[in-house]
C-alpha cells in the first residue's frame, strides 16, 4: 500500500516528498526502516515519524490473539451432524463436521442423493437447524424426506403432521441449471448470512449441493483454463461458506473412467481434488445383495485411509453380511 498524503497530520505533502526521495514509497518500506536513522536522512522530526508509524500499525497491522481464545471460538462453532447411519458416522469420525467440505462420489443410482436427504432430515430433526439443499439434477424427493422424518429416527415414535411440516420448512430447496445459477445461489446465501439476523436461513448448519459434475460438464468442452478457473473459484467459495459461517458442506460427484482402464476416479480432475476435506466413494460391495452399499473413505484429515464400511440407509442400520 502506498503512503497516502493526509493519513495523519504529520504526513504532509512535504514529508511525503522527502520520504519518497529516500526510497520510502509504501507502508512496508516505512515500517522496516529505523525511525531514528530515517529522521536523520530525511530531516523529518522524529516525533512526526513516530506518529506516522503508530497510525500505520494501528490501521494496517494484525493484533496478536491468544491461542486459548482461538480454541474456545473453534469449540463454540464446531458441530458434528449425523448422517442417520451409524456405520457412515463412524467412517466419518462422527459425521459431517462444520467448517469442512465432504464429498460423496459414486456411479448413478449408488445412493448419493439418498445420503444427502438423510443428512438433511437428521439435521432438522435432531439439531433443529436449517438446511440449504441445492439440486442440479432434479433428484430431490420431498416425499422421501418426509418419510424419513415421519419415522422420527432414534425415538421410536411417530411425528405429528404439524411437526413434520414445521421441520420440512427448515429445508430450503433451490434448483439450479448451470454453474452460474449455482454461483448466484451461493452469493445469495452469503448475503443473507452476512446480516446480523439472517432472514431466509436462520441457524443454518448444512449446505448440500447435489450434484457438481452435472453443472461443470456442459462447459468442459470449451476453454480448459477458463473451466479450471471456475472450478477453483467454486471450491474457494464453498470453503469460505464452510469456514466463515461454520457450515458443514456436503457435495456429490460422479465417478469417471480413466483412459488406461484403471479404477474410476471422482470427476472434475486435479483442479477439484484438493478442495474436499473428506472424500467418500460409494460402490457396490463384492457379492453384496439387496440395498447394501460400501462406502470407502479415500481422503480425510483425521482418519487413516483407505477405510471402508458397509451400510444400508433403507434399513437404517449397519449392514452385516450373512
Amino acid at each position: 500500500m502506498t503512503l497516502p498524503a493526509g493519513l495523519c497530520t504529520a504526513l504532509t505533502s512535504s514529508a511525503l516528498d522527502k520520504l519518497r526521495a529516500h526510497g520510502v514509497k509504501t507502508a512496508t518500506d516505512f515500517i522496516v526502516k529505523d525511525i531514528e536513522v530515517l529522521s536523520q536522512e530525511t530531516l523529518i522530526p522524529y516525533k512526526d515519524l513516530c506518529s506516522i508509524q503508530r497510525v500505520l500499525l494501528a490501521e494496517h497491522s494484525a493484533y496478536p490473539t491468544l491461542a486459548s481464545c482461538l480454541y474456545e471460538k473453534a469449540i463454540a462453532s464446531l458441530m458434528i451432524l449425523s448422517t442417520g447411519c451409524q456405520s457412515l458416522d463412524d467412517l466419518l469420525d462422527g459425521g459431517l463436521y462444520t467448517g469442512e467440505l465432504t464429498e460423496v462420489a459414486g456411479d448413478s443410482v449408488s445412493g448419493k442423493t439418498k445420503i444427502c436427504l438423510w443428512c438433511a432430515a437428521m439435521t432438522v430433526l435432531v439439531g433443529d437447524h436449517s438446511v440449504v439443499y441445492i439440486d442440479s439434477s432434479s433428484s430431490f424427493s420431498a416425499g422421501y424426506l418426509k418419510g424419513i422424518m415421519s419415522k422420527n429416527i432414534g425415538q421410536g415414535q411417530s411425528l405429528s403432521d404439524d411437526l413434520i411440516r414445521s421441520k420440512l420448512q427448515k429445508v430450503k430447496y433451490t434448483q439450479v441449471f448451470d454453474i452460474y445459477d449455482l454461483f448466484a445461489a451461493l452469493d445469495a446465501i452469503m448475503t443473507d448470512l452476512n446480516q446480523q439476523t439472517p432472514v431466509k436461513y436462520p441457524d443454518l448448519k448444512l449446505l448440500i449441493v447435489d450434484s457438481l459434475a452435472s453443472l461443470i460438464y456442459p462447459i468442459m468442452g470449451g476453454n480448459i483454463s477458463f473451466c479450471q478457473g471456475l472450478i477453483c473459484q467454486l471450491g474457494l467459495k464453498l470453503k469460505q461458506l464452510a469456514t466463515h459461517y461454520s457450515l458443514a458442506v456436503l457435495v456429490t460427484n460422479y465417478l469417471t473412467s480413466s483412459f488406461n482402464g484403471g479404477k474410476k476416479k471422482p470427476a472434475l480432475g486435479k483442479a477439484w481434488s484438493h478442495v474436499p476435506h473428506m472424500r467418500v466413494i460409494l460402490q457396490k460391495p463384492v457379492g453384496g445383495q439387496g440395498p447394501c452399499r460400501e462406502a470407502v473413505l479415500v481422503k480425510s484429515n483425521r482418519q487413516q485411509t483407505p477405510k471402508s464400511a458397509l451400510f444400508s440407509l433403507d434399513k437404517d442400520e449397519p449392514y452385516e453380511p450373512g
